[in-house]
C-alpha cells in the first residue's frame, strides 16, 4: 500500500460519516492503520450491532465492497481499502 494509512482513514470516514473515530489529526501512519483494521473488523463482525441482528461476516464484507465500489472515492482508494477489508475477512474467517 502506497498511500498513507491517515488519508486512508479518512476515505474510509467517508463512507461511514456516522461511525466515530478517534480524530486522526493525532494519530501518525502506523496507528492509523492500526485503527483503520480495527474498525474494519469491528465492521465485519457486526460488532456495532445488537446480537440478535447481527449479520454473518460474509454478508458484512458484500455490503462493504458494495458501499465502496459505488462510493465516489478515487479509485486508487477504493481498490487499497477493498485490499485492506481482503485481509480482515482472510484474518477472522480463515479463508
Amino acid at each position: 500500500m502506497n498511500q498513507s494509512f491517515v488519508k486512508l482513514l479518512n476515505a474510509y470516514r467517508q463512507l461511514w460519516s456516522n461511525r466515530s473515530l478517534a480524530n486522526d489529526q493525532y494519530l501518525d501512519n502506523e496507528s492509523s492503520k492500526q485503527l483503520l483494521l480495527e474498525t474494519i473488523e469491528k465492521e465485519l463482525r457486526d460488532e456495532m450491532t445488537h446480537p440478535r441482528v447481527r449479520q454473518s461476516p460474509e454478508v458484512k464484507f458484500y455490503i462493504a465492497l458494495k458501499r465502496i465500489m459505488l462510493s465516489s472515492l478515487s479509485e486508487r482508494e477504493k481498490l487499497e481499502l477493498i485490499q485492506l477489508h481482503l485481509e480482515v475477512m482472510n484474518k477472522i474467517s480463515d479463508y
